[in-house]
């Protein structure tokens, strides 16, 4: 019995490690690719937090995808981190800016997962993972343009919303299409004989 109790204990603790590691990469990948799509793209911006290309919504959904709601976590806690390093955004703003970003994707992956979507992005069609982008890009883009309209961040709904919906489409797709090709090589190469 305490040898039951001895490996479930030593199991609980792996999955918190892994757990709190798989939180830790999520923040730490999506803090980098914010600040590398503000440097890559700043041409392309609308406002802060619209631009028409958005490589971090591919990442925030690719990370609820690998990860589930440990990846909605570290987006949380990412978003959370940015809010620090932009003292113009007031807490509740950088707040509900967290709980969109880990939200949205959050609740797309878990409605797909809902309606069959596998649970593996490598057994994904390259149609289903098209369509889980469009969905997704229309939830986040709708979700943040009415929420940057509600707090004055930025006026005007319509523009916002499609400058975001097509960023966050193309930053997705951009992402999700690279990790799968990623993914297919590392495989193949994994069977290559040495």
């Amino acid at each position: 019995m305490d040898g039951d109790r001895q490996t479930a204990g030593k199991q609980r603790e792996t999955t918190t490690l892994i757990s709190l590691i798989s939180i830790a990469i999520c923040a730490a990948l999506y803090v980098s690719f914010y600040h590398l799509n503000a440097w890559l793209f700043k041409a392309f911006e609308l406002h802060s937090g619209a631009n028409w290309v958005f490589l971090p919504a591919g990442l925030r959904l690719m990370c609820t995808l690998v990860f589930g709601i440990d990846g909605a976590i570290g987006l949380m806690v990412a978003e959370l981190l940015l809010m620090h390093q932009n003292p113009g955004i007031d807490p509740v703003t950088g707040i509900v800016n967290g709980l969109i970003s880990a939200g949205a994707p959050f609740l797309i992956y878990r409605a797909a997962l809902r309606g069959g979507m596998p649970a593996s992005l490598e057994k994904l069609s390259a149609s289903r993972l098209s369509a889980l982008a469009v969905v997704y890009a229309l939830v986040n883009s709708s979700l943040f343009s009415f929420w940057f309209t509600v707090r004055g961040v930025f006026p005007y709904f319509v523009q916002n919303w499609i400058t975001m919906f097509i960023g966050d489409l193309l930053g997705t797709l951009i992402m999700i299409y690279a990790l799968k090709i990623a993914l297919a090589l590392f495989r193949r190469d994994a069977h290559q004989p040495l």
